[in-house]
């Protein structure tokens, strides 16, 4: 085809897609995003309930620090100055029957505070966290197109991570720590990742810990969803075209190359390299014919796995939160053993008493809430199969366990409640297509994270993947990497 109506077509107006678009576009190409719902930014995005706003699931993110992979995009695109950031100091407290533990961004502090509570564990705990950084710098250095199967090159310039890549946290943990429950505040953060530390992947672990110990956590001042719009206007100013309420239902490809995609109503658009921001199954097993894929890429993508979800409870409340939560993020653990969660959700099952997650965004963010009110998200990990229908009785069901839970720390919570709403699995499936209503892209087992992530050139020529489905994984910071990492790869290809 001599003549394409774009040069790039994004499916997917998520913050990766948006990230390569805007970057894209910067560079002087013609770029189109096609998004399915009526806003942008996929789970980055906010809505409001009588009076109150609620951030839908992302209420935090890292590497918005002078220097950080946000700071650096905002900075590119001449956005800093639209856009403000709150830092989170502690980012996080976790709660456990014995103890709590307050996690600042200072690492030294942070290993002088778990040494004074573990002092037999010194040694180890510093090398615990000199593993995660040594891994962490490894991880930067990487190129973004790496044959990792030339194994005497990829094992000289990256020892560690060669050394790790198919290993767990667990693996490092049983080598350097004896106290279990130290095991298990050392790991605390995989639940992020909603895993265990005895699945998820080392590789991942150290990314997650240390982009946080580099440069803190933040929220955005006013609304999270302020983030993803600021992309979009930035590529519309840039020339691109963003279409929302367009669902794409056709990757067109002829032989094995894309050309084009097709969208519900019918209308075609034509380009010279298709990016898909979209669930990978979705993608190959939805958008384009499966014939045209090679059988072992086929099996491998089936075998993959998605990651947990979450339902998460939004509340509207009377009074004021200061002197019930001195921090606005917070997890609560019944237990120090969380592979026991964690065996219960892989067999569609919550415990009777499980983990959740408490937070209190209008501590942060006093315009989600009129004076003397407060917002509250109360959260739990969940299967997508824990419900077949996730009908009023199962929300109502899960909505008063949370109740119960946080009316330990907030006392009279029922009786302060002016608005609820919630969301399932179900919620995030329809808003992002992603398979099982995953939080996370694929789920971070040692075999489907960093260099085992999907390849972002994909079997199919000019169409490229860019999304928590290829590396780094999952996490805004994460996915912003892979929006650069792509847009780098197509415009080394288009201009070489």
């Amino acid at each position: 085809m001599s003549h394409f109506d774009f040069d790039i077509i994004i499916i997917g107006a998520g913050v990766g897609g948006l990230t390569c678009g805007a970057l894209l576009a910067q560079r002087g190409l013609k770029v189109l995003v096609v998004e399915k719902n009526r806003k942008v930014g996929g789970c980055c995005t906010s809505f409001r309930r009588k009076g109150f706003t609620f951030d839908v699931s992302v209420q935090s993110i890292g590497e918005c620090h002078r220097g950080g992979r946000i700071w650096r995009l905002l900075d590119r695109l001449e956005l800093l100055k639209e856009i403000q950031f709150v830092r989170l100091e502690p980012a996080r407290e976790y709660h456990f029957p014995d103890r709590k533990i307050s996690q600042y961004s200072d690492l030294d502090s942070h290993i002088d505070h778990l040494s004074s509570q573990f002092p037999k564990e010194f040694k180890g705990i510093r090398e615990v966290y000199s593993t995660f950084g040594r891994l962490f710098r490894e991880i930067m250095e990487m190129p973004p197109s790496l044959d990792w199967f030339d194994t005497k090159t990829f094992r000289s310039r990256y020892p560690l991570y060669y050394r790790w890549k198919d290993k767990t946290l667990q693996d490092l943990l049983d080598q350097l720590i004896v106290d279990p429950k130290l095991k298990t505040i050392l790991s605390v953060r995989s639940s992020y990742a909603l895993m265990p530390p005895q699945w998820i992947s080392l590789v991942a672990m150290s990314s997650l810990e240390m982009s946080y110990f580099e440069g803190g956590v933040y929220c955005v001042k006013g609304r999270m969803e302020t983030f993803p719009r600021l992309l979009m206007k930035k590529l519309i100013q840039l020339g691109g075209q963003v279409l929302t309420n367009q669902q794409v239902t056709r990757i067109l490809v002829e032989g094995r190359k894309a050309f084009g995609i097709r969208t519900g109503k019918g209308v075609e658009y034509t380009g010279r390299v298709i990016v898909s921001n979209c669930d990978a199954t979705l993608t190959f097993c939805g958008l384009v014919d499966e014939g045209v894929l090679p059988s072992r890429f086929l099996s491998r993508l089936k075998g993959m796995k998605p990651s947990f979800s979450y339902y998460i409870s939004y509340l509207g409340i009377e009074g004021s939160l200061d002197e019930e939560l001195p921090c606005t993020n917070n997890e609560i653990f019944s237990d120090y053993d969380l592979l026991v969660e964690y065996d219960a959700l892989s067999k569609n099952q919550l415990l009777s008493n499980p983990s959740f997650y408490l937070l209190a965004p209008s501590l942060v963010n006093p315009d989600h809430a009129g004076e003397g009110l407060s917002t509250l998200c109360l959260s739990l990990k969940v299967p997508f199969a824990y419900s077949r229908t996730w009908d009023d009785d199962v929300r109502k069901d899960l909505s008063q366990r949370l109740l119960e839970k946080a009316s330990r720390m907030i006392p009279n919570l029922r009786d302060r409640i002016v608005v609820m709403a919630d969301s399932t699995p179900m919620t995030i499936e329809r808003m992002t297509n992603n398979r099982w209503g995953s939080a996370y892209g694929w789920a971070q087992y040692p075999r489907q994270a960093g260099i085992y992530r999907l390849n972002r050139a994909t079997p199919i020529e000019d169409l490229y993947l860019t999304g928590h489905w290829t590396s780094p994984g999952g996490g805004i910071s994460a996915v912003v990497a892979s929006g650069e990492i792509t847009s780098d790869l197509i415009w080394n290809r288009l201009s070489g």
